[in-house]
């Protein structure tokens, strides 16, 4: 029996070229885009704190916009708008639009056209209604992989880790305390306090339960409150399957959710098989 095309993927298929595990992935994955989308664009713009500055001012000042994660977007609309394109000329109904334009003998010039697809969640709503023309691509296999790569390098662009620790503020003065990730131990830089990380950071966890944040900020927080993976796109999974209620957006329109909530599923929730040679692993999803 075939197996899947996608590299490390060794589940069988039928007439498929991708196995419909893969494909489920996938479209979960697009179903994302409208929300890592708003959240790249924050990043773009240099808006999101993306961690803890440590030492001096810098000696530069830095680019208005971040320009890693500004091509990190072009690649992801490279990426969709030429597999669309490749699936529209391999599958589209060949309709028939006018031009407004008239031939030498008269008649009314039309073309067969895609519709415009000007947006990246446009562009991924019109791929995940058209699963059976990507699983029978001939190409089906670099078609996937290629879209969840770039899927997963805008992950990669919002989700960056802080340099330090949050511990809370400090319960003699006030100051917020961060830890370096190795430390079992803070000093406050005002008091000049000692106190015992762990302890710092689950009274810190349960004081979060009631809060709301994004996606982005909970995987920013709470791994290392956990003591367990949870990437952003894990709580945008949650929400998309039903298991996780979104809550009032941001000033941003990003949505939120109930830190506790989120905490509760993390906890409940077998951890995530980790796979070395992808760094955004592909996880088998049941076809139902």
């Amino acid at each position: 029996m075939p197996t899947c095309a996608l590299p490390d993927c060794t589940r069988p298929t039928n007439e498929a070229a991708v196995c419909r595990s893969c494909l489920d992935l996938l479209r979960t994955d697009l179903a994302t885009i409208p929300d890592l989308v708003g959240e790249l664009d924050v990043t773009i713009a240099r808006q999101a704190r993306t961690g803890q500055r440590v030492g001096g001012r810098p000696s530069e000042e830095p680019l208005p916009f971040n320009a890693a994660a500004s091509e990190i977007r072009d690649d992801l609309r490279g990426v969709l708008s030429t597999w669309i394109r490749d699936l529209w000329e391999t599958y589209g109904p060949r309709r028939e639009v006018p031009t407004g334009e008239v031939a030498a003998d008269g008649t009314p010039v039309a073309v067969s056209e895609l519709d415009p697809l000007d947006t990246l969640p446009d562009m991924a709503a019109w791929l995940r209604r058209h699963p059976s023309w990507i699983a029978a691509h001939p190409a089906a296999g670099d078609l996937v992989d290629e879209m969840l790569d770039a899927i997963c390098r805008v992950r990669r662009a919002i989700d960056v880790p802080p340099e330090r620790l949050y511990c809370g503020p400090c319960p003699d003065c006030g100051t917020g305390l961060y830890a370096r990730p190795d430390r079992v131990s803070v000093t406050c830089r005002e008091c000049d306090t000692r106190h015992d990380v762990a302890e710092l950071r689950a009274a810190l966890l349960a004081a979060a339960r009631d809060h709301l944040a994004t996606a982005t900020e909970i995987a920013r927080a709470l791994p290392g409150l956990l003591g367990r993976e949870l990437s952003a796109n894990t709580v945008r999974t949650w929400a998309y399957t039903g298991r996780l209620a979104k809550r009032t957006p941001d000033a941003q329109g990003r949505p939120r959710y109930r830190v506790g909530e989120v905490i509760d599923l993390a906890l409940s929730t077998p951890p995530r098989v980790t796979y070395p040679d992808r760094s955004c692993a592909k996880m088998p999803i049941s076809s139902g």
